[in-house]
């Protein structure tokens, strides 16, 4: 928690692959993670959230505000990220102000987000386009400030963008249990 709060990076293992947090209000933070991928700035990063009231304090889903609480409320905690237009969402980690919101099935992440405000950027730990880290020995490479123990669950997490009703990724839930909700 103070690693966070202190401008550093922590790496995580979820239910998914492990990942690489910063508070989303630190911008040099969140510029570390797009340094540590070597990832391109203008690809967003996600936001994770420790519970559903979290979520809607940063999403402004409008018109789709049904389909957004369908989803969550099937798939959360676990494996979704539903891109949404969000709610004062800084440029550096969305530079069309919509979010990647998801709540790990991780009890103690879901935890520490609680106790740092409710939610916090983050992105798969790994260099841009090389496969996610899914052991803690394998994130121990990584410059990050603090490595949580564990080993990471598996696939990366499907990603629906709830604007245009697309599967933008097939991981942890399959595309056609997405696609029965969006209908």
């Amino acid at each position: 928690m103070e690693v966070l709060r202190k401008g550093g990076l922590v790496a995580f293992p979820t239910d998914t692959v492990f990942g690489v947090m910063a508070l989303m209000e630190d911008e040099a933070a969140c510029k570390r993670i797009y340094t540590l991928k070597g990832r391109q700035e203008d690809k967003p990063l996600q936001v994770l959230v420790a519970d559903h009231e979290d979520a809607l304090k940063l999403a402004a889903p409008g018109p789709l505000e049904e389909r957004f609480l369908r989803l969550v409320r099937a798939f959360w905690p676990g494996g979704l990220t539903v891109v949404v237009p969000g709610k004062a969402i800084p440029p550096w980690i969305s530079k069309d102000g919509s979010v990647g919101l998801r709540m790990p099935d991780h009890a103690l992440l879901r935890e520490l987000l609680r106790r740092v405000g409710g939610h916090a950027a983050a992105t798969s730990l790994n260099r841009s386009g090389e496969p996610p880290v899914r052991t803690e020995a394998e994130a121990r490479a990584f410059p990050v400030d603090f490595v949580f123990p564990g080993e990471a669950g598996g696939l990366a997490s499907s990603v629906v963008d709830l604007r245009t009703g697309e599967v933008l990724r097939e991981g942890a839930i399959p595309k056609e249990a997405l696609l029965a909700l969006l209908r």
